[in-house]
This record gives C-alpha cells, structure tokens and sequence, in this order.
C-alpha cells in the first residue's frame, strides 16, 4: 500500500493493539499509508516486527512492540512506555481480542472469564490508561472494534464472546461522554464476516447456507482493508464530530 502524499492522519502518532495479523495489520498499513507513525503492539512480536517491516517497505513510519492487553498490573506503566516512542498518542485503536464457538449449553466458567478479560476487561483498563495521556495532550482518538455479534447477538459465534462485545459498544459510549471536554472521540466499529486467520472454524466460511452472494447484500465477506477504512475515518479530524457513535462494515448483512 503507497503511502499518500498528505494523508488524513499525517504526523499523527497511532498504537493498534492485537496488529501483528489479520484486522489489526490491515489498519496499522492503512493508517500508515495515511501518514500515521504507527506503533504496532501484539503478544507475537515476531509478527509485530514482520507488520512494521512491510510498512517501512512500503514508505510508511512504525515500530513494533510487545505489549500484552492482560497485563493490568503494568498497562499504565507499559502504555507510558508506548508513548514516550514519539512523545505522545494521539489515535488508539483497541483491536486485540479472540473469539469463540461454543454454544449456549457448553460455555464454562474458564471460557466465559477468558473471554471477558480478552476482550472487555482489557478494553476498558487499556483504554482508561491512554485516556488519561489524551487528557493532558487535549487530543485523542479512540477505536474500538467490537462486532456485528455484539449488536445481534452471537449465531455463529459464542455468547461469551457476543456478549464481550456488545461490553465493548457500551464503554466507548463511556468514554465518548467523558472524553468529550478534553477533544476525545470514542467511537466503535463492528465488522461483519470478515476473512482473518480468526475466522477460521466459525460455520460461516464454509456453510454453503452461508455463502456470501445468498446472504450478504455486497455478494462478498468482508477483508481486513475494509475494516481498516472505517477506522481510518474515526482516526481522522473528518469525524471531530462524531463520538459515542457505531460504523458497521458488514456488506449489509445487517440492518437495524
């Protein structure tokens, strides 16, 4: 991906949690290629550093970094660290998390309370911890990426993890109205059914009942470029007046 002349996020400095593959590697390039320094965080640093190498390669600025979203007893000191890299954050993108199939009657107290660290619990105290780095810079930019099955519930997915997810919806709301006298935003983005590594094993991919062209109004599954343009937009000064808000990147498979 070319990186713009002058792109819509120049000069800003952006950390994406979770980027060393799949949704969150697509919005660190696309932020890059925006003129983002992008500061790539994953528990796999090898595939952080291969993520910032292909962004480098394609004339953008990053870095790559360890940092686990479920270390709460560091997350303030380890996010202090992420901004002193360039001086500051001013876009933060909480992308990290996992998902899960099992249904209703099979959801155990380990997979609820795994789930609920990974993809609320570390949400809120990541995002609490940058927020307050935002307060001082009287700048900031949150993303959230939730899911289409936090807004629905969950059909292929479980309800653990639908139900993380619509938790997710409702702490960026939190942050929005909070952050609003300090020129933060808070917004989320739900994507649909999206084609990651992730994804694999979720009923969808391969239930020819399921197939794009029978039940998504755009004929295809989403692409992680796809995601990354709606977080692109939040990121942005284009939405300075849009906080509390949701975009869903589903193809149109729902509607409310």
């Amino acid at each position: 991906m070319k990186k713009f002349t002058q792109g819509l996020v120049e000069g800003k400095v952006a950390v994406v949690t979770g980027s060393g593959r799949g949704i969150g590697a697509g919005i660190a390039e696309m932020l890059a290629a925006h003129g983002a320094f992008v500061i790539i965080t994953d528990i796999n640093l090898e595939d952080a550093k291969k993520t910032a190498a292909k962004i480098v390669a394609d004339g953008g600025q990053a870095a790559a970094e360890y940092f686990n979203v479920t270390d709460f007893a560091n997350l303030k000191s380890e996010i202090d660290r992420l901004a002193a890299i360039r001086g500051r954050i001013d876009i933060w993108v909480n992308n990290a998390g996992i998902t899960g199939t099992a249904r209703v009657d099979e959801i155990t107290i380990e997979d609820w309370d795994r789930m609920q660290t990974l993809d609320i619990k570390s949400v809120f105290f990541c995002t609490q911890a940058v927020y307050e780095i935002m307060k001082k810079q009287n700048y900031g930019k949150l993303v959230h990426i939730s899911s289409m099955a936090g807004e629905r519930g969950g059909r292929s997915s479980s309800c653990a993890y639908s139900s993380a997810k619509a938790g997710v919806l409702n702490v960026s709301k939190c942050f929005a109205l909070s952050g609003g006298k300090y020129n933060i935003t808070s917004n989320c983005v739900c994507p649909g059914r999206t084609l990651t590594a992730m994804a694999q094993g979720l009923s969808w991919l391969t239930d020819p009942n399921d197939a794009p062209e029978k039940t998504i109004p755009l004929c295809r599954f989403g692409t992680p470029e796809d995601i990354a343009g709606a977080v692109l937009f939040l990121s942005s000064d284009l939405s300075s007046y849009v906080t509390g808000d949701v975009i869903d990147v589903n193809g149109g498979l729902y509607m409310k």
